[in-house]
């Protein structure tokens, strides 16, 4: 017997070109290891510029969907996404209650490419009759003008709207901030009692076609799994964001969503510079995994880590929960970046940073003496430790090594390197005073290596 899994359903519309509807919510399911199932409420035409056609399913045919589905499989969260109009919003609204079931309502009216996905009849129909029932609305700043009947244009705005909607019934509301008027895409959930606000960086991207739906795919899901509601959002939102970031252009028009990413998800961050300090990280290990050859790659795998700026222990730097390690004669990640996830990379920096406060990166690659040598000739510093004198009372030898390099060179160098020891690797260090300090040398190496 295979392994029980949740179970989440959503009923929205179709978009044949991927991007989007259901099939931008099967992939958010799945990406979260949920079962998603499907109740079809209109076909669309549309591709990643335009829709060009919808057709409604007819409403017995949506009922026998949804009651196939909802007497057979014990569904543990819902989302509704594209219902149209009002025959569709009171028949999924009447079918729900029948059911016993709260959705996550994600009130489509608008296609990224502009193209209205809903009638005059259904914004009413779903205050009226959908609503009540929410457990949570998920409503970009014009779907919220709409609903609250006020201008969304800021925070101020958002929460405005939140405590109208509010009224309606629903538990829960989340006003996205792509639309808002902030340097960061800034969303906004609330309660009914208390606000709560979720801010990211904007992404230099084109439109990400099915942002909305994956979005709010993603918290249905992660309900599903009996994730808080607070945390449910936070946790969608940073996976939507690095899927958005590492979109492509399928066609012509807005980019779409990857929902293959897994290694590269953003973890729950403590603040602001927990955030910048992942995401720089990220930038790297992603150019590094394009330009390093697999010669200068450890056998024990390569670590790659960034601290904050005012670090005091490994659960302040940023590294892999794994290694850069080779397969198929490439560098391949293996694992996930996050804080305290290395143990001796990290201790190298949390040495070097004790005594210079500007280095705050590193990694190592293979060693040889070779390489050593052409760090001096690329006018890289360079020091060294031997793991033979380490005394017994050490209880690093990261530590210790790092501390005793800088000791002998009289600064934190370029490069630290040790031959090894019975049963331990040599090994260089590249530090920097961050990622793109350390890729910049490692670059140079490279290239002097190339000629």
């Amino acid at each position: 017997m295979g392994m029980e899994k949740k179970v989440a359903l959503t009923v929205a519309g179709s978009d044949p070109s991927g991007g989007a509807g259901i099939q931008a919510d099967l992939k958010s399911f799945t990406y979260l290891g949920v079962h998603g199932t499907t109740v079809i409420t209109c076909i669309t035409s549309q591709n990643t510029h335009r829709v060009t056609g919808i057709s409604k399913v007819p409403a017995d045919m949506i009922q026998s969907q949804m009651e196939s589905i909802l007497d057979d499989i014990p569904i543990a969260a819902v989302k509704t996404g594209m219902l149209y109009d009002d025959e569709i919003v009171q028949l999924v609204s009447q079918l729900l209650v029948k059911y016993h079931l709260k959705p996550v309502v994600d009130p489509v009216m608008v296609a990224t490419s502009g193209d209205r996905l809903s009638d005059d009849s259904f914004v009413s129909s779903l205050k009226q009759h959908l609503l009540p029932q929410a457990f949570m609305v998920t409503a970009n700043a014009p779907e919220a003008s709409m609903l609250a009947g006020i201008p969304v244009e800021n925070q101020q705005d958002a929460k405005d709207a939140c405590k109208t909607i509010v009224s309606f019934g629903s538990q829960y509301v989340l006003v996205k901030g792509g639309h808002l008027k902030d340097d960061k895409a800034v969303d906004i959930l609330y309660d009914g009692k208390r606000f709560y606000t979720f801010s990211l960086p904007r992404l230099p991207t084109k439109k990400a076609h099915g942002s909305g739906c994956t979005l709010s795919s993603l918290i249905t899901g992660l309900l599903a799994l009996g994730e808080p509601p607070v945390d449910a959002v936070q946790k969608a939102k940073h996976i939507t964001w690095a899927m958005i970031q590492e979109g492509y252009a399928p066609g012509k028009g807005s980019d779409v969503l990857d929902h293959s990413i897994r290694v590269l998800v953003p973890p729950t961050f403590k603040d602001d510079e927990q955030f910048e300090v992942w995401v720089e990280l990220k930038t790297m290990v992603r150019q590094l995994l394009t330009l390093l050859p697999v010669s200068f790659i450890p056998e024990v795998g390569m670590n790659v880590v960034y601290a904050t700026q005012h670090t005091t222990s490994r659960n302040d730097v940023c590294g892999i929960n794994g290694r850069i390690t080779k397969c198929n004669h490439k560098p391949h990640l293996c694992g996930s970046l996050g804080f305290g996830a290395s143990k001796h990379i990290a201790s190298v920096v949390l040495a070097a940073h004790s005594v210079d406060p500007t280095v705050r990166a590193a990694l190592n690659i293979r060693y040889s003496k070779q390489t050593v040598e052409l760090c001096r000739t690329i006018g890289l510093s360079v020091g060294t430790f031997d793991r033979k004198n380490e005394p017994a009372t050490a209880s690093s030898t990261m530590e210790w090594g790092t501390k005793q390099a800088i000791a002998t060179l009289g600064r934190v160098p370029d490069v630290i390197y040790d031959e090894g020891g019975i049963g331990k690797e040599p090994m260089i260090r590249i530090l920097g005073k961050n990622p793109a300090d350390v890729l910049t040398k490692l670059k140079k190496l490279l290239s002097a290596s190339n000629q």
